[in-house]
């Protein structure tokens, strides 16, 4: 994963990229922080989220970045899709400063009610809104 962070972070169109593990019991940490982590604990949701100047930037990096793809096909077995999709998307404005909770909230909005404004997901997206 460092090397996917890297190849992100030089990525023309990426504003902005976070990482970190949301423990069972709702506590999020830094990625680089996490162990020794505690026994008994139960098992960590790993999340990472970036923030990218288009839809076009985005699916340029995922599909034809140069660690992206190999990485993506080699975590493909190892992603527990049983609670639905875990990977989401939406609009906001430049300024706004998300947070990884606001994220996982997302995730959690298109798991119960699908593609929507709200969030969705790359094979479903939703228009941009138009600014104001």
């Amino acid at each position: 994963m460092p090397r996917v962070f890297a190849d992100a972070a030089s990525f023309e169109g990426l504003q902005f990229h976070r990482h970190g593990v949301r423990r069972p019991d709702g506590v999020w940490m830094p990625l680089d922080g996490i162990f020794p982590y505690p026994e008994g604990m139960g098992a960590p949701d790993v999340s990472t989220m970036g923030g990218w100047a288009s839809l076009e930037r985005l699916k340029e990096f995922s599909y034809s970045g140069r660690t992206h793809p190999p990485s993506m096909r080699r975590l493909a077995a190892e992603i527990d899709r049983s609670a639905g999709p875990s990977f989401v998307m939406w609009w906001s404005p430049k300024e706004e400063k998300v947070t990884l909770e606001d994220g996982w909230q997302k995730l959690q909005h298109l798991r119960e009610h699908g593609s929507t404004p709200e969030a969705f997901s790359l094979d479903d997206p939703m228009d941009q809104p138009v600014a104001a």
